[in-house]
């Protein structure tokens, strides 16, 4: 697939590696830059030496070494504004609770649809765009990708 130079930058994290792919292959179908990691350390240097930086994190919830909030939070100390997908097979809690009172915050439970998986990305992205003046190119792109489907 051919990338544009604006296309939304995705660090998708699981630990079960055919959810990963599944999800990393159905963004990337969809117009969408996809790194991959299977824990959160491996996630944290990923997301260390992103170029261009990553705009959205799908990462599982609840994983073995470092949880999706603990990730989450990890990769916002290090200075930029990130939006961020938690995924599930169990009731959020309360740690993801609190961080899902950020408006940049969505929860997706599983299992899901892929078009849920994409729908829900889109919506983060877009309102990302709304709020980072410096990265609203990805508001076009975004609308780009939504009509090409």
């Amino acid at each position: 697939m051919n990338l544009r130079q604006d296309s939304p930058t995705v660090l998708v994290v699981d630990d079960q590696d055919m959810l990963r792919l599944l999800m990393s292959k159905t963004l990337e179908n969809n117009g969408f830059r996809v790194l991959s990691a299977s824990n959160g350390a491996e996630a944290l240097t990923c997301y260390r030496g992103a170029e261009p930086p990553v705009d959205l994190l799908v990462t599982d919830y609840s994983m073995p070494g470092m949880t999706g909030v603990e990730l989450a939070r990890e990769c916002c100390a290090l200075g930029s504004e990130l939006s961020v997908l938690y995924i599930s097979g169990s009731s959020p809690g309360d740690d993801l609770r609190a961080d899902l009172a950020d408006g940049n915050r969505a929860f997706l439970a599983k299992p899901f649809r892929q078009s849920d998986l994409l729908r829900r990305a889109k919506t983060l992205l877009e309102m990302r765009s709304e709020a980072v003046p410096s990265r609203s190119n990805h508001g076009s792109q975004l609308q780009r990708l939504s009509m090409e489907r």
